[in-house]
């Protein structure tokens, strides 16, 4: 992500730090042995509480962050044994504050249409540029030069779209509709590519 420009909504990296939290609850209950229990977990800290609450207000205020900002916060995540999990939630989370709901009336072409067009300017609108494009197909997304893929050579931030297709397809156009990536640029491909399997 290397341009400088404060383009990106506060939304993206509320989001991300929403779901790091809500994967850091802790499992068990609290026992005796407050000092084991209580901080350990990042996402549980007053520094991440006092993060999302700040995030928040800007987000209330439509401020927009630089990609170096985002960044930072992603490099957090990435050096997590579940960051593929986290970013897939995060992108899930925008995809349910960003799309509308499911309009039945609608046939399930038309519905999917719907859907396809909102995805690309949503993400626009988050990210603050172009953000991949449908190529032929029932449903078959592409990313080239992905920014993810530039702040994670892994791929894991790649996630971030493999959950907000899933979620945007849910809530838009039918439940249970599988999305799997396909190609990825750090292989080698030509670009990021996800498919929505309509039969699964």
């Amino acid at each position: 992500m290397p341009e400088a420009q404060a383009n990106i909504a506060a939304e993206v990296t509320l989001a991300l730090l929403e779901a790091i939290k809500t994967r850091d609850r802790p499992r068990e209950f609290l026992d005796d042995d407050i000092y084991r229990t209580m901080p350990r977990r990042f996402g549980l800290s007053a520094v991440v509480e006092r993060q999302i609450e700040l995030y928040r207000q800007r987000a209330r205020k439509n401020v927009r962050l630089t990609t170096a900002e985002l960044a930072e916060f992603m490099e957090l995540v990435i050096r997590r044994p579940d960051s593929a999990e986290i970013f897939r939630e995060m992108g899930a989370a925008l995809a349910a504050k960003q799309l509308p709901g499911r309009a039945w009336w609608l046939p399930r072409f038309l519905r999917l249409h719907r859907t396809k067009k909102k995805i690309r300017s949503s993400l626009r609108r988050l990210f603050g540029r172009r953000i991949g494009g449908f190529a032929s197909g029932t449903f078959v997304f592409e990313v080239s030069a992905s920014p993810f893929v530039q702040v994670d050579r892994s791929g894991d931030a790649c996630e971030i779209v493999t959950g907000y297709c899933r979620q945007a397809l849910e809530k838009c156009v039918d439940p249970g509709m599988a999305v799997t990536k396909r190609r990825c640029e750090n292989r080698g491909d030509g670009v990021c590519r996800w498919v929505a399997d309509f039969d699964a």
